[in-house]
């Protein structure tokens, strides 16, 4: 069996990794980060042959940050089952077919892999989500148990508010940080409006609370750091430490 005839009309390529086996590498992508799909072909037992993704589709997800639940994984299972392959529960999709019908499976195989890898999106977590979680263990790892996670405090307004994350809340210089994610290179402005509604509920009740916007690096972040001028002190995060001082 030709394996380069194959990547070629798959508009990829396959690398010989050991007599017997490779790795096809198609023109399709994970979804977000742009990653090639691509497939080992091994030998199997009684001159068959098997494709199989290792694992990566699965593990992908699962890097991105998705919940890999069982009904999720059923799920994911069901997508391998209706193009004719499996799922294991290692997480391996594979199926082994004879060397003529390498072709056809290996088509399959794109297809399933490309479907799974859609389906865990709904899975992953939202980008204020992500860098929440980023932000909140740099200010762990730099504050300790100075941080306080998910305070709430009440605004002129009479409203509960809730930030992310609060420093020294019973110190003398109090503080709360909302994070404002970037998604494509492009500030949340939804997440930067809601902030400044929430830092203007707060300044005139708790005029001695430092208010902190940190924003997630963008190529409009200088134009968000702008609008919170004059209501908290901004603080972009595009990596490594936080530039964040107390």
């Amino acid at each position: 069996m030709n394996h380069d005839a194959i990547a070629t009309a798959l508009c990829g390529r396959y690398v010989k990794l050991a007599e017997g086996s490779g790795y096809l590498e198609s023109n399709w992508t994970f979804p977000g980060d742009g990653t090639l799909i691509g497939a080992y072909i091994v030998a199997a037992d009684a001159g068959r042959i098997r494709v199989t993704d290792d694992g990566d589709i699965v593990f992908n997800a699962a890097v991105a940050g998705a919940r890999l639940t069982r009904d999720r994984a059923s799920r994911y299972r069901a997508l391998a089952e209706d193009f004719g392959l499996t799922l294991g529960d290692d997480g391996v999709i594979s199926a082994t077919c004879s060397p003529d019908e390498l072709p056809f499976a290996v088509a399959r195989y794109v297809q399933a892999a490309s479907a799974i890898a859609h389906a865990s999106l709904k899975h992953r977590p939202r980008d204020n989500e992500r860098f929440e979680r980023i932000i909140g263990t740099l200010l762990e790892a730099q504050f300790g148990k100075r941080i306080v996670r998910r305070p709430e405090v009440v605004g002129i307004s009479g409203h509960q508010l809730r930030f992310p994350f609060g420093l020294d809340l019973d110190g003398q210089s109090p503080a709360l940080i909302q994070t404002i994610s970037a998604d494509d290179n492009q500030t949340s402005w939804k997440s930067v409006y809601e902030a400044g509604g929430k830092f203007g509920d707060i300044r005139p009740a708790r005029p001695g609370l430092r208010l902190i916007a940190v924003l997630e690096s963008a190529k409009d972040t200088e134009k968000a750091g702008r609008y919170f001028a004059d209501a908290a002190d901004v603080v972009v995060y595009d990596g490594g430490a936080l530039a964040l001082a107390a």
